[in-house]
């Protein structure tokens, strides 16, 4: 029985420690857990999807629609989605006035922009915490399909232009063969993106914590167990006589020297600001975001 214990004392150490570590990340996950609490009582509507273009069905908006309400309180945020299947050219344009000469690309910009501000979304206040997808189907005099993501209050300042264009390329990239996975997907990814800046709920839920401490218990014993199959009896000198290579001719030679140099160009480094592609809508508002073309 001792020598059973003994051959796998290693196995139930691993255990006992990733144990350990499993009821310490659900305590801490648990601790960390922030439980938002919506305080804009101004918003025109409730609605989160907007899908004009009518590229869902029934069931896939209202499942849509599930899955931005767990997200916003989990994180914070207003998330918004607007399928759209028409030219912008002719709107956008009468903005100008407001926000200057506009390109095709910034077409969705500007509607985006005002379907926020003119149904006051924001987690927190109007105007306030949130994102929205635009997701124009209409091929524009260009030949382009635009899309854009707004994004305003603290998303705004915590995406950059780098994040905004990672979740629009990722979320979007089979949007035309599934439109339903393409949105959720990007409410999927808005999550992961805010929750990385330490707001909402942990990443890894509390209770898959404990499970994944096993499995990696698990794939650390299998992995490790061979180690104890036997010791190296041989070496490179085992069948030289006297245990130890004896070298006939020793010598130094210099053949030649080579120097290279180099210059290394330094520049000095400055700090982003953060907040993709800040403007100001049409509406006087301040808004983050960035676009996406297919």
């Amino acid at each position: 029985m001792k020598k059973y214990l003994g051959y796998f004392k290693i196995w139930f150490i691993v255990t006992g420690i990733f144990l350990v570590i499993g009821i310490g990340c659900k305590i801490y996950t648990s601790i960390q857990k922030v439980d938002f609490v919506r305080t804009n009582t101004e918003a025109t509507t409730t609605e989160r999807v907007f899908d004009y273009a009518d590229k869902m069905t029934d069931e896939e908006e209202e499942s849509l629609r599930q899955k931005i309400a767990v997200t916003e309180d989990a994180i914070g945020c207003d998330i918004i989605v607007v399928t759209l299947n028409e030219t912008l050219e002719e709107y956008a344009k009468s903005y100008e006035a407001q926000i200057g000469p506009v390109e095709p690309y910034q077409y969705t910009m500007v509607y985006a922009d005002n379907f926020y501000d003119e149904h006051k979304f924001g987690y927190n206040e109007p105007y306030g915490d949130g994102v929205l997808l635009l997701d124009n189907w209409y091929r524009e005099k260009d030949g382009r399909v635009y899309s854009w993501l707004c994004t305003t209050g603290k998303a705004e300042y915590e995406y950059s232009s780098e994040m905004i264009d990672s979740t629009l390329n990722l979320s979007l990239e089979n949007v035309e063969e599934n439109p339903y996975e393409a949105y959720s997907l990007f409410v999927d990814l808005v999550a992961i993106d805010l929750a990385q800046k330490g707001e909402g709920a942990p990443l890894i839920p509390a209770i898959f914590s404990f499970p994944l401490a096993l499995i990696a218990a698990v794939i650390f014993f299998f992995v490790n167990r061979g180690g104890k199959k036997g010791s190296k009896t041989i070496s490179t000198t085992t069948y030289v006589e006297g245990g130890k290579p004896e070298i006939l001719d020793r010598r130094d030679i210099f053949i030649n020297k080579t120097v290279t140099k180099r210059v290394i160009q330094t520049e000095s480094s400055s700090k982003s600001s953060g907040g993709g592609g800040s403007h100001v809508s049409a509406g006087g508002r301040s808004h983050g975001g960035g676009g996406h073309s297919r």
